[in-house]
């Protein structure tokens, strides 16, 4: 998660337990609405609504995106993948974007062994896929 993104909200559009949960890594702010106001503020402003929808349609998008990903036998193209979720709308310079995860992270995300991913990444940084400076990946 990164600022302005929420969580949780499409629980809210059924009566099923919350399958996760989450904890913060870092200082934030933590709105809590019932489902009642939550329900009342999209029907009342077509601007929250629309953003809302749209956030939920990213995240089914990622979703989808990944179940196929986790297939792959190419692990390249697993973390590759990725990457690409990630840097999404951001600049599309070649070598702009710092992953802001770890090789562990991106083993979990991905189903492979970290030292996989460890050499996946030198691979990748030999045929010019990604930057390694100071041990931060550059996509």
């Amino acid at each position: 998660m990164s600022d302005g993104q929420s969580f949780g909200e499409s629980f809210l559009f059924d009566d099923k337990v919350y399958p996760t949960n989450a904890t913060a890594k870092t200082a934030c702010t933590v709105i809590k609405l019932c489902k009642t106001d939550f329900f009342n503020l999209l029907n009342q402003n077509q601007d929250v609504s629309s953003r809302m929808f749209k956030c939920i349609a990213d995240r089914l998008y990622y979703k989808y995106v990944m179940l196929f990903n986790v297939s792959s036998p190419d692990p390249v193209l697993k973390i590759k993948t990725v990457m690409d979720c990630l840097k999404g709308d951001h600049d599309h310079h070649k070598h702009s974007f710092q992953i802001p995860l770890t090789r562990q992270q991106l083993a979990n995300l991905t189903g492979l062994r970290v030292e996989t991913v460890i050499r996946t990444i030198k691979k990748m940084h030999n045929i010019n896929l990604v930057k390694v400076h100071n041990r931060k990946i550059f996509y």
